[in-house]
């Protein structure tokens, strides 16, 4: 036999040998993680404002975003109250993403996330906090002058200052459910400008709030119509007083951050779907509403991110100061406590300085 006959004789046996091999590790290779293709769902619940546009507003840049990274994939948003999510999710309705305030409770099973760092709690592993509000000190500079009460600069007002400046009246309100008053026991202020005063001393916060009554009439209103010198404010009391003296329909004011607590944050979950792929993609957009330039885009609503140490809010002092002191120290209080904290920060409020102490301890709790 030829040299070349015995060649080919002996490549035709090694493809024989080879060949089931060469199948089994071609098709080894084969699976490939599946991508999903078609349409989210997506719920929206929320019972708390941003300043200005609504955050709803918000969720439909960041899904035009993501959908023009991901061209097989549409999201679907729909806006409801938390009564008609309850009312569909009766009927056996179910989306595969849910945005929704923190403390709502939902009759839904949530899908596992990936652990993000984020400054706000994990709950459990089954949502990320994606926006979160805040709350500050405004004063109104015109009565300030009035009275001959320097208010100074910087992002936290000084007790003594705060105290003078409450002798031209103190209001309050917030969003509907929510309260101002408890951020006001632990209201801290930059070291440097600590006064020589013992009673302010740490670790104890300043007692400035224990000088303070509260106003009969709506907060807002009353301080834009110059009837109180100092209202302490949601964020979004803080745009909406800034829109009025803009308009010159308000006063002249100065903001100062509080403290790192907030009641309001906005959550995502994802639902727990046997359709991995599906389930997936719904977690990939849950991840990508904390990524640093979605996060970013939160500075157009006047509200927080929920990352730590982005360049925010670089021209504005006391939202800048704000969202540092959540990133430092958050002060997280459960929605089920809000009524026993509002009625110490009242008590407190009318001078009583157990109620005060007490409220700061049950504050201290959801560090």
């Amino acid at each position: 036999m030829k040299p070349v006959a015995y060649f080919l004789c002996a490549l035709a046996l090694a493809l024989i040998f080879f060949s089931p091999l060469l199948i089994l590790s071609y098709y080894e290779k084969l699976p490939e993680p599946l991508h999903y293709s078609g349409i989210l769902h997506l719920w929206h619940i929320s019972d708390w404002r941003p300043g200005g546009l609504p955050s709803a507003d918000f969720l439909k840049k960041c899904l035009t975003q993501y959908e023009s990274q991901n061209p097989n994939i549409f999201i679907e948003l729909s806006c409801l109250t938390k009564d008609q999510a309850a009312k569909a999710i009766m009927e056996g309705h179910s989306p595969d993403l849910i945005s929704y305030p923190y403390g709502t409770v939902l009759a839904l099973e949530f899908a596992s996330l990936p652990h993000i760092d984020h400054y706000l709690p994990s709950f459990q592993g089954l949502a990320y906090p994606y926006m979160c509000g805040g709350y500050c000190i405004l004063v109104n500079t015109d009565l300030m002058d009035e009275n001959g009460i320097e208010t100074g600069s910087g992002w936290g007002i000084r007790p003594d200052v705060l105290i003078s400046a409450a002798k031209a009246g103190v209001c309050f309100d917030a969003e509907p459910g929510y309260s101002a008053l408890p951020a006001l026991a632990l209201h801290t202020y930059p070291p440097s400008e600590r006064p020589n005063i013992n009673t302010f001393d740490e670790p104890n916060p300043p007692d400035a709030m224990t000088r303070m009554q509260p106003a009969s009439r709506e907060g807002l209103d009353l301080f834009c119509r110059h009837e109180a010198g100092v209202l302490i404010a949601s964020h979004r009391q803080l745009y909406e007083a800034a829109l009025s003296s803009e308009r010159g329909e308000g006063p002249s004011f100065v903001a100062f951050a509080m403290s790192g607590y907030t009641d309001m944050v906005q959550l995502v979950s994802v639902i727990a779907n046997e359709d991995t792929a599906r389930q997936t993609a719904g977690q990939e957009f849950a991840a990508a509403l904390l990524s640093a330039g979605v996060q970013k885009k939160l500075e157009t609503f006047g509200v927080f991110p929920s990352i730590r140490g982005l360049d925010i809010y670089t021209d504005d002092t006391c939202r800048r100061a704000i969202y540092q002191l959540l990133c430092q120290n958050t002060v997280l209080a459960s929605p089920f406590e809000r009524a026993v904290l509002d009625e110490l920060a009242l008590e407190a409020l009318g001078g009583k300085n157990a109620a005060l102490q007490q409220l700061r301890q049950q504050l201290m709790r959801f560090q």
